[in-house]
């Protein structure tokens, strides 16, 4: 399927690949260690892969990830605001959105302090905090981009409770990590820092848009009843549960088939 593919920034900042034609559906993307859109390579042909079945449903998919020169500091709450702001000026009304891991935080928050933007909320792998693992996870990819080199083989404990495997996966995490090392870590360490500060638990009642979450049986970022608390505290929130999923769930073809359903049901 050849998609078309159109590069472009939000008012606040925000860079986005718009994906495709048709109604609009905002993703918001998970960890990255650069504040850009995908570069033309392997980044964004994973990129495209993941988008392709809602582009192939009619959906314009804008990929978006966080402003660069986040200052450290920056809140949760300020990162949805910016994102509040570049929905309404670039779209009529509120729009469908699709957040997964940081991502799938920045659209709680978002669907908390700002309902209006959003028409219909899909979070995946994600919950009202961070769970112990992922903020063990944070300090280490802080520390380790601080000193210039990559910390994304920390990540698997997250993915793999099985020790022998934990070291077989952490190479290639590790290799894939210094492709997208960035020169100044300040942009990771703000939106880390944000990320890990961020806990709406005693707000989800105030999300007014549908919502869908969905989560790995096999994602160890969050202990499971985080994922089942999150559904519970928003109201008429449905929770889907891959049992054989980690925490990469998007490329899963229940996925997409899972998420399409719920965004055309009214």
């Amino acid at each position: 399927m050849d998609i078309p593919i159109t590069p472009g920034t939000f008012s606040t900042g925000l860079p986005y690949l718009a994906f495709g034609s048709g109604e609009p559906l905002v993703y918001l993307s998970g960890f990255t260690m650069t504040h850009g859109a995908p570069p033309p390579g392997p980044q964004r042909r994973r990129a495209t892969a993941l988008v392709a079945p809602f582009v192939a449903a009619g959906y314009q998919v804008f990929w978006t990830n966080r402003r660069p020169g986040m200052r450290v500091g920056t809140t949760m709450g300020e990162v949805a605001t910016e994102h509040a702001e570049a929905l309404r000026d670039r779209f009529a009304g509120p729009v469908p959105v699709l957040g997964h891991a940081t991502g799938g935080s920045i659209a709680l928050q978002l669907a908390v302090d700002h309902p209006g933007a959003v028409d219909r909320l899909v979070l995946a792998s994600t919950a009202y905090a961070l769970g112990p693992v992922g903020r063990r996870f944070h300090r280490e990819l802080i520390a380790a981009a601080e000193r210039g080199r990559s910390g994304m083989h920390k990540a698997a404990p997250a993915i793999t409770r099985n020790p022998l495997l934990q070291r077989l996966i952490a190479v290639p995490l590790w290799l894939a990590g210094r492709m997208d090392r960035p020169e100044d870590p300040s942009d990771v360490k703000a939106m880390l820092l944000a990320e890990d500060a961020f806990d709406v638990r005693d707000r989800l009642a105030a999300v007014t848009a549908p919502t869908l979450l969905v989560c790995g049986g096999r994602d160890h970022m969050w202990p499971p009843e985080m994922f089942h608390e999150t559904a519970a505290g928003i109201p008429g929130a449905r929770l889907t549960c891959y049992p054989k999923r980690g925490h990469n769930l998007l490329a899963a073809p229940e996925f997409s088939t899972d998420v399409l359903a719920f965004l055309g049901s009214r």
